[in-house]
């Protein structure tokens, strides 16, 4: 399947490049060691080649790719290492509150100075915190009993704000985060949620823990604490009370490129358990010959294939400026499925070379683990999906 422009392929050619360049040679010393000097010489390299930031638009210094060639690019970066595309897609993340918000002041008061930094030798990360302790699934589903614990309540011609967040990626590295918290007392999530920005060095705000993760161990995920942390109005995005909205306008865009990572761990679990299949002589023949390892190498490509699909189709609509929650769900749900069972398979087909670490193969298995957890578990997306296949038949 390859029904690209020569545009879009330049771009696909230019991701993986890079990927090759600079990513996979650094994929198992960060998996090893995040807090390595690997990490920001990756991340300057990443910022000064333009692969952070490339979905911006170009008057804000972007590279101005829609979500289509943005998911080609993912998926290309996701073959090499996952846990570095979630350490630049982090911050895309971070400020897409400030993009979907529909208000022009703070885009151009905070993105343009993140943009300017990719330059430098320090370049500055942001940081998208929703998720509470004890607020999951609630948040994405906005139920009427479920109350987000980080609050925001007005002081003065601002809002002062207490709570705690965890698991956010680039939360111990960002320059800036957007976080979700409740507004007004006894508000649901539904009416009662809004998001704001707060610079890093705003007083209150810390790090707490920084977690040590199963997999996609590159990008750092952390708790943030947020001790009376005052911000002025124009740091509210939108009007209070529209954060739950725009947070489902953010996984509607943003589900697709969790499912360009999946894709490429079921890549590449795929590639190296073929590659590896060529080469490994049994019973007087390479592996590849016996029916047993080609029932389980077909069922890896049929899962690749049938995610490309899905993942294509739910960009492609993001990028016609009709995003789909149904469809992006769909994609991420599959695709996430497909790199556990293909990481799986692969490590099966490896054998005892696919249990080592220096292989590389039984890392995609604990880094496709989580693209099944994050952006909404599998479960809470194939309620969504089935929600919006009621509402289309109501």
């Amino acid at each position: 399947m390859n029904d690209l422009t020569s545009e879009q392929e330049e771009i696909r050619q230019w991701a993986r490049d890079f990927a090759r360049r600079s990513i996979a040679p650094r994929a198992l010393a960060l998996d090893k060691d995040p807090e390595s000097p690997a990490r920001d010489e990756l991340l300057r390299e990443a910022a000064h080649a333009g692969v952070i930031g490339a979905s911006l638009p170009e008057f804000l210094g972007g590279a101005g790719h829609d979500a289509f060639t943005g998911v080609l690019a993912t998926e290309e970066f996701a073959a090499a290492c996952s846990g570095c595309t979630v350490l630049f897609g982090a911050t895309t993340l971070g400020i897409s509150p400030i993009l979907l918000c529909g208000d022009p002041a703070p885009l151009m008061q905070f993105v343009p100075p993140l943009v300017e930094s990719w330059q430098t030798d320090a370049p500055r990360l942001a940081a998208l915190a929703a998720t509470e302790p004890d607020t999951g699934s609630d948040f994405i589903f906005g139920h009427a009993d479920g109350r987000a614990k980080t609050r925001a309540v007005r002081d003065g011609n601002g809002y002062r704000i207490n709570g705690r967040k965890v698991f956010i990626s680039n939360g111990s590295i960002a320059s800036l985060v957007t976080v979700f918290a409740t507004t007004g007392p006894g508000a649901s999530m539904r009416d009662g949620m809004s998001c704001f920005v707060v610079p890093s060095d705003t007083p209150g705000f810390s790090v707490g823990s920084v977690f040590d993760k199963m997999g996609q161990r590159a990008c750092p995920a952390a708790e943030l604490v947020f001790e009376d942390v005052w911000v002025p109005q124009e740091y509210l995005l939108g009007q209070e009370g529209t954060g739950w909205a725009l947070n489902r306008m953010i996984m509607s865009v943003s589900r697709a490129p969790v499912a360009a990572i999946a894709l490429g761990i079921a890549r590449s679990a795929y590639e190296k358990a073929l590659e590896y299949a060529e080469v490994r002589v049994q019973g007087g023949k390479p592996i590849v010959r016996h029916q047993a390892m080609q029932l389980m190498l077909a069922d890896m490509a049929i899962r690749v294939e049938a995610a490309r699909a899905l993942v294509w189709k739910a960009a492609r609509a993001v990028a016609a400026g009709e995003p789909s929650l149904k469809l992006s769900s769909m994609a991420k749900t599959y695709a996430s499925d497909a790199a556990v069972a293909n990481a799986t398979d692969a490590i099966q087909i490896l054998g005892g070379y696919g249990y080592m670490h220096e292989y590389g193969v039984e890392k995609l298995l604990r880094d496709a683990k989580l693209t099944q957890i994050y952006e909404g578990t599998n479960q809470i997306n194939r309620f969504e999906i089935m929600e919006a296949v009621s509402d289309e038949r109501a």
